[in-house]
């Protein structure tokens, strides 16, 4: 009886160390399209969330770790699964999913957020004018799982945040003129007064350098370098994980 419970665990020992060395044998996977679960403020846009989905996939074969399903085969196996089963996604799709692409391991992402923020300084004379520095900054936050298509279950988790900034810079110039003027009056008696004066004027001109509106690129960018932190930070990223160096994240 020993012997036999002692060859059960040293059974499990080796199929969990055979499921957990897949993930580092250059596995297959197939990226799922990222869902936007973020709420995007009014001066901000995502044109096609199917974007960030292209980063993954080109930073996950660009770490040379993994062999990535072709997004033409991911599109056709994903339009077949919503003729089969109406877009649901559960345990019993993924491992047919998984079944139906060869992959081992599907990959499902979400941007957990998309937000704005300003900073700069201003200056401003009553007299010779002013003008005024800022920075506009997009902050992207994604995440991504790793989803085992033989169990269901998530095997890893990985998060990242990007920023992609831009400046503006606006100088106004106060411009004095001083005209001087006579002004000629005549009294009851006949008797003609002339007075003297001056007047004063100011012309302003603007100089406006850069946007002052966020833009799909910026956008962009920003999900691009969440992307790359999400992959390749050395403390929290994907790889980090894998190779077991990652850190706790602090929140």
């Amino acid at each position: 009886m020993k012997k036999f419970f002692s060859a059960i665990f040293f059974a499990l020992i080796l199929s969990t160390s055979a499921q957990a060395a897949s993930l580092f044998d250059y596995p297959t996977v197939g990226v799922l399209p990222y869902v936007n679960k973020a709420a995007i403020s009014a001066n901000l846009s995502i044109a096609d969330a199917s974007i960030i989905s292209d980063i993954v996939i080109e930073k996950l074969v660009d770490s040379e770790r993994f062999k990535v399903v072709e997004r033409e085969r991911m599109k056709e196996v994903l339009n077949e699964m919503a003729f089969q089963f109406g877009g649901v996604v559960n345990e019993n799709t993924v491992v047919q999913m998984g079944n139906m692409l060869g992959a081992s391991y599907l990959v499902a992402g979400s941007i957990t957020g998309l937000s704005t923020k300003k900073s700069g300084v201003d200056y401003k004379h009553s007299d010779a004018g002013g003008g005024s520095f800022n920075k506009m900054t997009v902050v992207a936050n994604v995440t991504m799982r790793f989803i085992d298509v033989e169990t269901g279950q998530i095997v890893l988790v990985a998060s990242g945040t990007g920023e992609s900034a831009r400046t503006n810079a606006e100088f106004t110039l106060k411009r004095k003129t001083a005209e001087d003027y006579e002004t000629t009056s005549t009294d009851d008696s006949g008797f003609e007064n002339v007075s003297e004066g001056t007047d004063v004027n100011f012309s302003t001109q603007t100089l406006t350098i850069g946007s002052q509106e966020f833009s799909l690129v910026q956008v962009r960018n920003a999900f691009y370098w969440a992307v790359e932190d999400m992959i390749y930070n050395k403390n929290f990223g994907l790889l980090a994980k894998l190779d077991g160096r990652a850190k706790h994240k602090k929140i």
